[in-house]
């Protein structure tokens, strides 16, 4: 598998060629020589270039890079604004490129809040970008509201896993344990709960993949516990140690914040799981 440096390297010939290519910008982790990487991390390059037209049509540029094993989307196309182009590309080797490209011709000052690093501007597109301040996705505090609102809100949505498990009908019940109970409400949480130790100035990653740097072993293992098995037991059991978890740092978070937490509706809502996991079920009944 190439190095970093011979991934960039041969980037910056290609694009040095092509005149095209006005400026890049490689950002993210790649960008930050403090930040560990591996065989796995990806290059996210960002290219300004005079004319769309070559890069929408087709992929043959990417055969300057090595053969392609896979790519997002299948045809280059906007998927997140419509002057940039999308190629994610994982080559043969292993190695992923990530390129949006567009054909704006200035940049704004504090377009690049977190790593980056300019590998080529060939019009001093980037002479007025300022220093990146990591701040964009540090974690947060919550407003009174913020908390209240969350709180709240989970003790709603959770009630559809109880209703699907005891229904046995599991992919709606792990849709909804996975997408809002975990993905949604524990993991703004947990991100609260972080927030107050570290003094709200940390990142922990898209979807919380960073969770395990930052939590206690025990923390930790609750987490852990919280993502289930296949069967039916087994996503009861994942569920109300969710539950717990969700209480146990929501009440943390509150009682430091002097926000009150909603003891009565989780009391109630409790009960309420409760009720539907012990009502008998005809299983005769299809």
């Amino acid at each position: 598998m190439r190095t970093q440096e011979q991934v960039l390297s041969e980037f910056d010939a290609w694009a040095c060629g092509n005149d095209m290519v006005r400026t890049a910008i490689l950002t993210s982790s790649s960008a930050n020589p403090e930040r560990e990487t591996d065989f796995l991390s990806d290059y996210d390059i960002e290219m300004y270039v005079t004319d769309l037209g070559p890069f929408q049509r087709d992929d043959a540029w990417l055969a300057a890079f090595g053969p392609v094993m896979a790519r997002w989307p299948l045809m280059p196309r906007s998927t997140f604004d419509d002057k940039w182009i999308t190629r994610l590309i994982l080559f043969e080797d292993g190695i992923r490129v990530d390129f949006q490209i567009t054909d704006l011709t200035t940049i704004a000052s504090n377009a690049y809040d977190d790593d980056y690093r300019v590998l080529l501007d060939k019009d001093g597109l980037t002479s007025n970008l300022n220093p990146p301040t990591r701040s964009e996705h540090l974690i947060k505090k919550p407003t009174r509201e913020e908390y209240e609102t969350l709180v709240n809100e989970f003790w709603w949505d959770a009630h559809y896993v109880p209703k699907y498990l005891w229904r046995d009908e599991l992919p709606f019940a792990a849709s909804m344990m996975g997408q809002a109970v975990r993905d949604e409400y524990l993991k703004t949480v947990i991100e609260w709960y972080i927030g107050l130790q570290k003094g709200w100035s940390v990142n922990t990653g898209v979807r919380g993949r960073r969770f395990k740097w930052y939590l206690d072993d025990a923390t930790w293992s609750e987490y852990e516990s919280t993502f289930a098995g296949v069967g039916l037991a087994e996503s009861w059991e994942a569920f109300y140690n969710a539950v717990a978890l969700f209480r146990r740092l929501a009440k943390f978070v509150g009682q430091s914040l002097g926000y009150e937490y909603a003891e009565q509706v989780d009391k109630e809502m409790t009960e309420y799981y409760r009720r539907i996991q012990s009502t008998g079920r005809d299983t005769s009944k299809k």
